[in-house]
């Protein structure tokens, strides 16, 4: 009898990010699985059970890779609130099948995360705390502005994952300081220091 080959959990659940960003969430069963890792099916059947239990801790570590993107040391609030934007572009151009799995649903699972660490409900306060100290308007209306900054980008980065837009990473970076900009002088920022924003 040959060898049992001893399969980290931790690796069969990146075998199934990896295979989720290259090939997309459909790809994933238990032989396909079993077969990317390098070892039979009964590492799966010991660390998750079943494979139901094994897509929903897949979920949340697809989670947790994409939080840790999101994380940014920058002490400008409205530049950390850009850098969660360029993330999510990023990811549209470069995991386009892992924004269809986390933030498309594909998956049937709705993250408890929402949108992703940077949104999670104490730092969203605390960055709308800081954008509305940035340019002097209520913390409603900076709520206000992060949400509408929020549907913007997830609208644009899925259109880019899905192929339905198509442009340069660059000026998808553009459109987002630009409806930034175009939204701050809408809540009544004054045009230069809307324009000097993102700079």
């Amino acid at each position: 009898m040959g060898r049992s080959v001893r399969i980290p959990k931790e690796k069969l659940l990146q075998t199934g990010l990896e295979m989720i960003k290259r090939d997309g969430y459909s790809s994933i069963n238990i032989t396909s699985l079993a077969k990317e890792a390098g070892c039979s099916t009964q590492p799966v059947a010991w660390h998750f059970g079943n494979m139901e239990n094994f897509r929903k801790e897949l979920s949340e570590f697809a989670q947790n890779y994409v939080n840790e993107k999101m994380r940014t040391d920058c002490s400008d609030p409205l530049m950390s609130f850009l850098h969660t934007g360029k993330v999510y572009v990023d990811m549209a151009f470069d995991e386009p099948k892992l924004v269809s799995f986390i933030r498309l649903g594909e998956s049937g699972t709705v993250f408890s995360e929402g949108s992703g660490f940077v949104f999670d409900d104490k730092r969203n306060s605390a960055l709308a705390a800081a954008i509305a100290r940035k340019f002097g308007i209520s913390e409603d209306t900076a709520a206000e502005f992060m949400q509408a900054a929020m549907v913007y980008t997830h609208g644009l980065t899925t259109l880019i994952s899905t192929g339905v837009l198509s442009c340069e990473r660059a000026r998808a970076y553009e459109m987002l300081t630009d409806f930034g900009e175009v939204y701050l002088k809408g809540l009544g920022v004054p045009n230069e220091i809307a324009e000097r924003a993102y700079k």
